[in-house]
């Protein structure tokens, strides 16, 4: 006879009753698989592992313990907007001392009211930048606000005949104090208007991610938002209207 618990079989006379075997214990302790024993066959069979009530939705709410598993807290947003710091949050910039610039560059853009906006190519832009007045040469730069979400911002530059901007002259102003501490646009009357952070970069580093320029660019503007030939649907929207 094999080794191991089996059912023990109790004949009386008349009425043959079949008994299980007792559970036993293991020596070291330790809990042991849940089993049914077959009178008949002696088979253990392993019994079903119950999930809580399947339809009870709160009941199957992942263990804390393996939430790092799943998701990083600390992950950044793939989310960039290519717009001027948001009004009333503090934001800073790399300052670039030489050339190349890290976080910066010359763009044209096509700017529409409404619309994002659109990047264009060099040799495109300079076939339509005389008869479309929303194309227009921009410097590209990368700010970060304190809670370390990033954006672009497309900040419009003085038109090279020397009539300048109170708007564009007051935003380069903001730059230029934005490359050495936090600062926020408070007010946008004739003018942009800034207030300057108390909070130095030392006591509150700017925590800029680990993606380049080149990656940030990307992720704010998708394919349909790159101009690069003369029979883009742009160009029909600006002659003849859109519903967008």
């Amino acid at each position: 006879m094999a080794s191991g618990k089996v059912t023990q079989l109790h004949t009386e006379p008349d009425a043959p009753q079949l008994e299980p075997a007792p559970a036993a214990t293991p020596a070291d302790g330790k809990h042991a698989v849940e089993t049914e024993v077959d009178p008949v066959t002696a088979i253990s069979k392993i019994a079903p592992i119950t999930v809580g009530n399947p339809l009870d939705a709160a009941s199957l709410a992942i263990d804390q313990d393996h939430l790092e598993e799943l998701a990083d807290p600390d992950a950044k947003s793939s989310v960039v907007e290519c717009r001027r710091p948001p009004k009333g949050r503090f934001f800073t910039v790399r300052p670039e001392s030489q050339k190349p610039w890290r976080d910066r560059r010359y763009y044209w853009m096509l700017q529409m009211e409404g619309r994002d906006p659109y990047i264009v190519a060099p040799a495109i832009a300079e076939k339509k930048k005389d008869e479309e007045d929303t194309i227009r040469p921009v410097l590209l730069v990368r700010y970060v606000m304190m809670d370390g979400e990033e954006g672009l911002w497309p900040v419009k530059l003085n038109p090279p005949d020397g009539k300048s901007n109170a708007w564009n002259t007051s935003a380069l102003n903001i730059l230029a104090l934005a490359e050495k501490g936090w600062v926020r646009i408070v007010s946008m009357k004739k003018s942009y208007r800034h207030q300057v952070s108390n909070k130095t970069l030392e006591e509150v580093p700017p925590q800029f991610s680990d993606r380049s320029f080149d990656e940030l660019v990307k992720a704010a503007f998708q394919d349909d938002q790159i101009v690069i030939s003369l029979d883009h649907q742009i160009w029909d929207d600006l002659a003849n209207g859109s519903k967008k």
